[in-house]
């Protein structure tokens, strides 16, 4: 199964390896499966998913930091359906090797990672760093695609930056909101 961030860049990387029959998730042949992500697929959950304290906003439960954080499919109709269709194929036996074919940079990482955590898969995954869509690039990428271990410190900074996003937006925002009709 090789997972694309974009359905364009899916189809040109199935047309070069062969995977011509197209389903409305995914591209088919060769014993290739090719998904696409539509962008994030899942998001970190809301502070009141984590305690229902935190329906109520108040200062008292400032800052707010989850334990672990969990992610959760994202609500568009349209995104859950490609996440269950990549659940799908990844359930599918002969599946042997996932490659991640996201955008070649930090958040190609975490889109793909948020959906491998998800599934709980355990299947070898691997990566290939497209920095051109043509035809010659997308099989030398693919001839000479990395162990995702290689790439752990872009998904790590990637996943850093999305939790120290989520603490400083969620308790930040709270905090201004709850203060500055007070300040008035």
């Amino acid at each position: 199964l090789i997972i694309a961030e974009k359905p364009s860049v899916a189809e040109d990387v199935a047309r070069v390896l062969g995977a011509n029959e197209k389903n409305p998730s995914y591209w088919h042949g060769g014993g290739t499966f090719v998904a696409w992500a539509i962008g994030h697929l899942l998001e970190l959950q809301s502070p009141e998913e984590y305690d229902d304290k935190y329906r109520r906003w108040s200062l008292e439960h400032l800052p707010i930091i989850p334990e672990e954080f969990v992610s959760k499919p994202k609500s568009q109709a349209t995104r859950k359906k490609q996440l269950k269709a990549i659940t799908n194929i990844l359930k599918k036996e002969g599946i042997d090797e996932i490659i991640n074919v996201c955008d070649a940079a930090r958040e190609g990482e975490l889109i793909f990672w948020e959906i491998i955590k998800h599934t709980g898969t355990d299947i070898d995954c691997t990566r290939m760093w497209l920095q051109s869509m043509t035809a010659g690039a997308i099989k030398k990428a693919f001839d000479e695609r990395r162990p995702a271990a290689e790439y752990s410190g872009l998904r790590d900074a990637a996943v850093a930056r999305a939790e120290a996003d989520w603490l400083i937006g969620m308790s930040g925002s709270r905090a201004i909101t709850i203060r500055l009709p007070n300040e008035r």
